[in-house]
């Protein structure tokens, strides 16, 4: 395992958090368990030494002594009883107390005051503990009892209890470690995984596929990352279809502009009305050529952002009569009458209106192109609750189920001969479509076979619903 592996890292820093955690709880604890087994120890011999010193009517009676002994065996302490000048007259501790001292001025002054006394001694390497207390006769202070422990048995205890609190840290230690271990890879196990696929994507094996059981955010980041394969992989996919189809889209006019002006050049014609054929199929292969780039660069400002918008309040009808009139030119070759029918209801749009008439006219030239001569194309609106609806039917070819779906494609194209024979870039509908989703509109397609086509647009007619989409 790597030193600056996730795994590592992830597994360091809960142990880290661990042992931040588990000693100050530990020294706690044992400063709690300490602090508790001492005192208790403490307030046991003061009540021993408060309550026994009410046995002893006379200090220097000592026949009131008879009983020490087998408490200190009963109690496992020792006591000493020193009258009011200070001078220990009976003892059961041995040479620290013997009879006949004087008791300590500390615990001496805090009893012939008539108050209870505790103090820590140390003598020998030992530590004991005195808790003394004034012996009362005839409400005058004649002595004191003092309990000596010693607190050696109390500290073996507790550093007992410190060595197997030690061995519960050592094993909760080991314990955690595996813990941390398991947990760790486990967590490290999913970002390894993705790690691996975006190393994988990068090198451009884009089908990869992570499947995560789990639902949180590592599982949703797996799912983003399967996405983004994908998503790639369509874009890679899309990309070589674009390329293929560019190349053949402007490979065919140049094709023809280039073999023509050779023969031009190389005065190959028969006479001026050939000569005149050759430059008018010159002509309009440069305009197909010039409208492929236009329609091109278009898409592309479109698809980066950076297509200007202008929005204001418009008369929709203003808009469709002005688009009609445009197309006008192209709809008389043809004999193709294009019906307007304005609902009587149509209220102002805040909307692009260049866009939108481009819309429409693309939408009109499209249906134009595609219907019989001789034939009718239809505009028409309707409103509804809060959106405007514009309608463009016409009644020509139609297109097929299977189409239907990739019609607003770039080079997408239903019949490919007849298509391109008809003058189209095979961008039109793709700018369209874009175009209605800029001005924060739908379009919808229905369509059959042999019978016509209908594309629907749907704007919202407040302000907010036209800018926001």
């Amino acid at each position: 395992m790597k030193i600056n592996s996730i795994t590592t890292k992830l597994g360091g820093s809960i142990m880290i958090l661990f042992l931040v955690v588990l000693f100050p709880l530990m020294y706690t604890i044992d400063q709690l368990f300490t602090a508790f087994y001492v005192n208790q120890q403490k307030d046991q011999i003061k009540h021993f030494a408060a309550e026994y010193s009410t046995y002893i009517s006379d200090v220097a009676d000592v026949h009131s002594y008879h009983m020490f002994d087998m408490l200190s065996e009963l109690m496992d302490a020792d006591f000493f009883v020193f009258n009011k000048e200070g001078q220990i007259l009976q003892s059961t501790v041995g040479s620290s107390f013997e009879k006949g001292t004087n008791v300590h001025d500390d615990l001496f002054q805090s009893i012939r005051n008539n108050q209870s006394a505790g103090m820590e001694y140390k003598a020998d390497r030992e530590s004991f503990f005195l808790a003394g207390h004034p012996i009362i006769v005839e409400d005058q202070v004649n002595g004191g009892l003092v309990v000596v422990s010693n607190m050696e048995e109390v500290n073996r205890s507790i550093e007992q209890v410190r060595f197997w609190l030690f061995i519960s840290v050592v094993g909760a230690l080991f314990i955690a470690i595996g813990f941390t271990f398991f947990v760790s890879r486990k967590l490290s196990s999913p970002l390894l995984q993705m790690e691996k696929a975006t190393r994988e994507i990068a090198k451009g094996n884009l089908k990869t596929n992570l499947e995560m059981a789990a639902k949180d955010e590592v599982g949703s980041l797996a799912a983003a990352i399967t996405d983004l394969g994908r998503e790639l992989e369509e874009y890679r996919t899309n990309r070589r279809e674009f390329f293929a189809n560019i190349s053949h889209e402007l490979r065919t006019p140049i094709s023809y502009i280039k073999g023509y002006s050779k023969v031009l050049r190389d005065g190959l014609v028969q006479n001026e009305e050939e000569k005149n054929q050759y430059l008018r199929i010159i002509e309009e292969e440069s305009a197909r050529l010039t409208a492929l780039i236009n329609d091109l660069f278009e898409l592309a400002k479109m698809e980066e952002g950076k297509l200007e918008l202008h929005f204001e309040w418009l008369d929709v009808e203003d808009i469709l009569n002005s688009a009609v009139k445009k197309v006008s030119l192209k709809a008389s070759e043809k004999k193709i009458d294009v019906l307007l029918r304005p609902s009587a209801d149509d209220p102002l749009l805040y909307t692009d209106g260049v866009r939108l008439e481009q819309i429409l006219m693309n939408l009109i030239e499209n249906a134009i192109r595609y219907s019989e001569p001789e034939s009718t194309v239809e505009m028409y609106t309707k409103v509804e609750k809060h959106y405007i609806h514009l309608f463009i039917q016409d009644f020509g070819m139609g297109i097929p189920d299977e189409d239907a779906p990739y019609i607003f494609d770039r080079f997408y194209r239903v019949e490919k001969s007849r298509s391109r024979a008809s003058g189209g870039t095979g961008l039109g509908l793709a700018i369209v479509k874009n175009l209605v989703e800029l001005l924060g509109g739908d379009i919808e397609l229905k369509s059959t076979s042999d019978k016509g086509t209908i594309f629907k647009l749907s704007f919202p007619i407040d302000k907010k619903g036209s800018v926001d989409g």
